[in-house]
């Protein structure tokens, strides 16, 4: 009696349409980490820039607003605009939009018109410390000893330039930078169970939205008379450019790369370029010098975030796990 091969050819092809979907998950993947890791060292040169030249509260209200903008005809395209509006995702949306985006926007931006790029970058190092804390409170994990020395190493690389004085202060501006990552991290848990069902884009436009619309009530409230600053076309133009690199793109393949990948192994590659490239942004376009003592900090941070995050699985896992880790998030 012939054997029946039908069932174990039907195996090998799913198998191999399985193997490769997962191989162009990757490179798609890869390619959206890389144009973040570039937009993200330039977020705390041109953060800077906007909020020693222009008033605070504009820059993040115009930036944001022309993202949402960015986000308006692409979510048309794709079907997706009533998606935001959904009374199934506006709630989750908004609480999202209110921690990565207005609470990270003005963290940063107030805290940067003090603080230089350079120290701006080593204290947005503090993810593993986050991660630390809300694995731990929120998802029930019980910290490993690597997990320890990490955080433990990115502390110390902080620790060594605040020692040093000077580069920190005011104080004021270094602790509320320093809590930006907190905001981030816990607006990508969220975000992270939301997709599915939504996508890259529509998580994107949700968060700009929402976001839009609680920063221009702020700006009309309490600094409305500084919207004649948008009448000077370097100051439009800076607005317009952080709007729409800064949020509108960061955010599509920030969001892009963690729906293919697994989040931890997404941050294992961006996170080291992203200080090496701002200081580097620094230098050239706001005329800044990193110290040693900066350099050797940051360069003891970033091996506390790889001791944590090296040797993960690059593929995405599924979301009941993916919670664990969605708190190692870099600059979004």
């Amino acid at each position: 009696m012939p054997r029946d091969t039908s069932a174990g050819s039907m195996s090998a092809l799913a198998e191999a349409g399985e193997k490769a979907r997962r191989a162009r998950a990757f490179q798609v993947g890869v390619t959206l980490c890389i144009i973040n890791t570039i937009i993200g060292a330039g977020q705390p040169v041109i953060t800077r820039w906007g909020a020693v030249n222009l008033d605070p509260l504009l820059f993040c209200t115009g930036a944001v607003v022309f993202a949402t903008l960015c986000t308006i005809p692409l979510l048309h395209y794709t079907g997706e605009l009533g998606l935001i509006f959904d009374p199934r995702y506006r709630r989750r949306l908004f609480v999202v939009a209110m921690a990565g985006t207005v609470m990270t926007s003005l963290t940063l931006t107030y805290g940067l018109t003090r603080i230089g790029a350079v120290a701006g970058v080593l204290l947005l190092q503090t993810e593993p410390v986050y991660s630390l804390v809300l694995s731990t409170i929120f998802v029930g994990e019980r910290p490993s000893m690597r997990q320890m020395l990490a955080t433990a190493t990115v502390l110390v690389g902080i620790g060594s330039v605040l020692a040093g004085g000077g580069s920190f202060s005011p104080l004021w501006a270094s602790a509320i930078i320093f809590t930006t990552p907190l905001f981030w991290q816990t607006s990508h848990v969220m975000g992270l169970r939301l997709m599915p069902p939504l996508t890259p884009t529509s998580m994107t436009g949700g968060r700009f939205m929402y976001a839009s619309i609680v920063l221009t009530a702020m700006l009309l409230l309490f600094r409305r008379e500084s919207i004649v600053q948008l009448a000077d076309p370097t100051s439009l133009g800076v607005i317009l450019v952080t709007g729409f690199f800064v949020y509108f793109l960061s955010g599509l393949t920030w969001y892009g790369a963690i729906n293919r990948l697994s989040l931890a192994w997404t941050t294992a590659l961006v996170i080291p370029g992203i200080p090496i490239l701002s200081i580097l942004f620094a230098v050239i376009f706001l005329g800044e010098r990193a110290t040693t003592r900066e350099v050797i900090g940051i360069l003891i941070s970033v091996s506390g975030v790889l001791t944590l995050v090296l040797g993960a699985d690059p593929h995405r896992k599924q979301p009941a796990s993916e919670a664990a880790e969605a708190i190692h998030e870099p600059l979004i």
